[in-house]
């Protein structure tokens, strides 16, 4: 996973989390909220019905008070308090009926009836002077009604000539309180034990479990309340009234009650809908991420697996718990460079698309990767002898016929081919560093041909490897030393210069050859610094031999063209002379031909600058290019050091070489420079030259190159060539 990936999934989830808190922190204070609204309002609503049945009875006995009073001053003839009754109950409509009990307990209904007093207990209680609801009943006159009755003596003076009975329905009179309320809840009205009235049809016994507990307790309380259920903020409440009396109210029709479900199914919506926003979210992030990571693993221009598929390919094959046996092939183009720099990088861009798709079509597209400018890597699962050697001869006819890149323009292409094989126990970066060093290999060779990689190749690659890794810290770690190889100068038969090489001692490699380690040094950039060392070093040997007394000479050393067009070289070059104390002449800075052929402007220049400040010049290898004789009119130099190939031409192809020869020695003589003959190895050759008319040689007949302490007896050695 990812670094951003990781990053994303943090944030997201912190936002997530963050909502999720907020939506439960929100919930639970509205379902708070709501409990206690719930919670007040409930307890309003039953104070107030409470406070109305209390109300109703206290006047409904004042009403029979002021009846009996009344009812004291008639004559006492059944038919007019019969009729008295009636006239009262018409202007009294909350009572249902009234009547006169004597002492006998025959009772005179408002409507004429007459029948004995039922609720016995409550009427001996009334004779006795107190004021007594009755328990419930069903009515005389109509039995599907069940009432109680409000009963206090009627006396005259301070005799109970008998008792007063006012019939009331309190479930009637409460339903039409109920109504007029527009009540939010369920109310019901007890008598002691018995239901009297709800505002509900449900059954009480129904509406819960907790009923048969709800009853227990207001046998034993005056007031309670009870939460049902607090996700819905469901209350009961009751309460105990005058009379026995009781109120009870349930919440449960109370509209906030719906506020909890519905607070809680929005915050699960926001949450859900936050959710899917974020994984709609992370979803793009890893789309882009994989499609990122497409671009990252895909080569733009061949639409090919680049090398970071192929290192997780060779990964996976060379893993030993599931090794596979495989050849890796090394495809480079011959001289694509040169088809570059001469007809520009978009057709450079044409030949690589042409050969990847030729490439392509000769093998499975999942096994081919462009792993560089120029470069492919096609996977094999096959370690056959005869099928790779019967691949590679065709890879390598693969381009037979030239690329057709447009109706007018095609071009010649050639591959070189480095074919390694899997073995158990290597890695990637192994499998290609062998691979691309058969394919060098192949490309010394003339390139257009295919290269095995060898236990032989392999020792050499192992080197090349070590030498590559140890060359950076050489410097650093003083493995650098310098020799010194005389320059005998045929008149006089001395030794009158040497040039000074760079050797290197590595003590994990041994002795490394120039040929080895000095491209690297070019490559790495690393010539810069090693160039000022050897100047430096030059300088002190050449001082030290000054102090010894020996004179009359110079040191020749070799300038890459790195060091040249470095900025600091002149003054580096300066300030290594001033400090050690040398004359500048006692230096002699040499160039080769290439150099000088394909930065001759700049050459010219900085030869020009060495001369004025006394430093000598030459031209070195000369010969070994494509430069023509003119290159020594244009240079400000003082020797020519002409290559030994000269030599070696000469005696193989006789006259014409040795004509050649004659003619590059004259014209430098003529323009007043020495000549100086590299790698004379023969007397013969020495004489030849010497009648040739060359200056100097330079090479083993003379010496081979030496540490300081042993070049510098040559001088004084007696010659008699």
């Amino acid at each position: 996973m990812s670094k951003r990936q990781i990053q994303a999934y943090v944030l997201l989830s912190l936002i997530l989390l963050t909502v999720v808190a907020l939506t439960i922190i929100n919930y639970q204070d509205t379902k708070q909220y709501v409990i206690e609204t719930v919670d007040n309002e409930t307890n309003e609503l039953l104070k107030n019905f409470t406070d109305e049945t209390n109300k109703f009875s206290n006047e409904r006995v004042a009403e029979l008070e002021l009846i009996a009073n009344y009812l004291v001053l008639l004559d006492g003839t059944d038919e007019e308090i019969i009729a008295f009754l009636a006239d009262q109950r018409d202007k009294m409509p909350f009572f249902t009926s009234l009547g006169f009990i004597n002492p006998e307990g025959e009772t005179l209904a408002g409507d004429g009836s007459r029948f004995k007093v039922n609720q016995i207990e409550s009427f001996e209680r009334a004779l006795q002077g107190e004021v007594v609801f009755s328990d419930l009943f069903p009515l005389y006159q109509d039995p599907d009604q069940i009432v109680t009755a409000i009963r206090l003596p009627v006396k005259k003076g301070d005799e109970v000539i008998g008792v007063l009975s006012g019939v009331v329905n309190m479930g009637n009179i409460l339903g039409s309180v109920a109504k007029e309320s527009s009540l939010p809840g369920s109310l019901y009205l007890f008598k002691e034990e018995q239901l009297v009235f709800s505002t509900t049809d449900e059954p009480f016994d129904n509406r819960f479990n907790y009923a048969a507990d709800i009853k227990e307790q207001m046998k034993v309380k005056e007031s309670g309340s009870i939460l049902v259920e607090e996700d819905s903020a469901h209350f009961v409440m009751f309460q105990r009234a005058g009379a026995d009396w009781t109120v009870l109210v349930d919440s449960y029709t109370n509209a906030l009650d719906n506020r909890i479900s519905t607070i809680f199914w929005r915050n699960t919506l926001v949450v859900a809908v936050t959710f899917l926003i974020l994984c709609g979210i992370l979803f793009y992030i890893r789309r882009n991420e994989v499609r990122e990571d497409n671009l990252l693993k895909r080569d733009l221009l061949t639409n090919l697996p680049n090398r970071v598929v192929l290192e997780e390919k060779l990964k996976r094959d060379l893993d030993p718990t599931n090794f596979k046996n495989f050849t890796l092939f090394f495809v480079n183009l011959d001289r694509f460079k040169e088809i570059n720099e001469r007809n520009g990088y978009q057709i450079g861009d044409r030949v690589l698309f042409e050969v990847s798709n030729k490439i392509q079509e000769f093998a499975n597209r999942n096994d081919l990767y462009r792993v560089g400018g120029d470069e492919f890597v096609l996977l094999v699962s096959t370690q056959d002898e005869e099928e790779l050697k019967t691949m590679t001869t065709a890879l390598v006819k693969l381009m037979g016929e030239p690329l057709e890149l447009s109706t007018f323009e095609s071009i010649w292409m050639t591959l070189s081919l480095g074919i390694r094989k899997s073995e158990l126990g290597d890695w990637p970066d192994l499998m290609m560093q062998d691979a691309t060093f058969a394919v060098q290999e192949a490309k010394k060779l003339g390139g257009n041909r295919a290269v095995f990689f060898s236990q032989e190749l392999a020792n050499q690659n192992e080197r090349a490897r070590l030498i590559a890794n140890n060359v950076v810290h050489a410097l650093h770690n003083n493995e650098y030393y310098m020799v010194y190889q005389p320059v005998y100068e045929l008149s006089t038969q001395k030794i009158k210069s040497f040039e000074a090489l760079l050797r290197w001692e590595s003590p994990l490699i041994g002795a490394v050859s120039p040929i080895e380690f000095i491209p690297l040094l070019e490559d790495n950039d690393l010539i810069v610094p090693v160039g000022r060392w050897i100047i430096r070093q030059v300088a002190l040997q050449v001082k030290q031999w000054e102090n010894e007394l020996h004179d009359g000479f110079h040191v020749a050393i070799n300038i890459s063209v790195k060091q040249m067009m470095h900025p600091d070289f002149m003054n580096d070059m300066k300030s290594i002379i001033q400090e050690v104390g040398i004359s500048p002449s006692s230096l002699m800075f040499e160039i080769t031909e290439t150099v000088a052929v394909q930065n001759s402007e700049l050459a010219s220049v900085l030869l020009t600058e060495l001369n004025e400040y006394g430093v000598q010049t030459a031209l070195d290898d000369f010969g070994t290019g494509y430069s023509s004789l003119s290159i020594l009119k244009l240079l400000p130099i003082q020797h020519v050091k002409v290559d030994r190939s000269f030599l070696m031409t000469m005696e193989n192809e006789g006259e014409k070489s040795q004509i050649i020869l004659q003619g590059i020695l004259d014209i430098a003589k003529n323009l007043g420079m020495t000549t100086v003959m590299e790698g004379v190895e023969t007397e013969e050759q020495l004489f030849l030259l010497k009648e040739m008319g060359a200056h100097k040689i330079q090479g083993f007949l003379i010496s081979r190159p030496m540490v300081a302490e042993l070049a510098i007896k040559l001088i004084d050695q007696k010659w008699t060539y």
